[in-house]
């Protein structure tokens, strides 16, 4: 099962957005992508029961915000954007399995890490592929924003 998300947090562990505590991922891989972009594989693997694992794989992209990224929004809404999530956001992609072996967790998690790399890095590293994520971030903030006005 492939869970995607798209996370937005600036690297405090406070946050709502935030997916795994840093102290449970252990950085698997690092790859420079064509775009600039670095993707950093984690393994976040556990133990649930006796013998039984959760295999855990997160694919994160950190991608830097500028305000060039909100140059045809409303004024004054970077800096609301910077406040509240900071200068970095992260692109993530989860895959997991659950009551897993014990015995068969490494090589499950090498699978997942080979098969990940096989179908996202030409996604992950085409050149529109931080611009278009930002934009849905921002999109989406600039929503939230809407939101909160109406309900106070």
């Amino acid at each position: 099962m492939i869970n995607q998300q798209s996370s937005i947090n600036n690297h405090q562990s406070n946050k709502e957005h935030d997916t795994l505590k840093a102290s449970s991922l252990k950085l698997v891989e690092k790859i420079d992508l064509p775009n600039n972009l670095v993707l950093e594989f984690h393994n976040y693997s556990r133990q649930v029961a006796g013998d039984r694992w959760l295999v855990g794989l997160l694919a994160r992209i950190p991608i830097e915000i500028s305000e060039d990224d909100f140059a045809d929004r409303p004024q004054g809404l970077y800096k609301d954007f910077l406040k509240e999530q900071g200068h970095v956001i992260n692109f993530e992609l989860k895959k997991e399995r659950n009551f897993i072996d014990e015995k068969e967790k490494d090589q499950l998690l090498s699978q997942m890490l080979n098969d990940l790399k096989e179908h996202i890095l030409s996604y992950m590293g085409h050149k529109s592929f931080a611009k278009g994520f930002i934009k849905r971030q921002v999109q989406a903030f600039e929503e939230k924003q809407k939101w909160q006005k109406l309900i106070i």
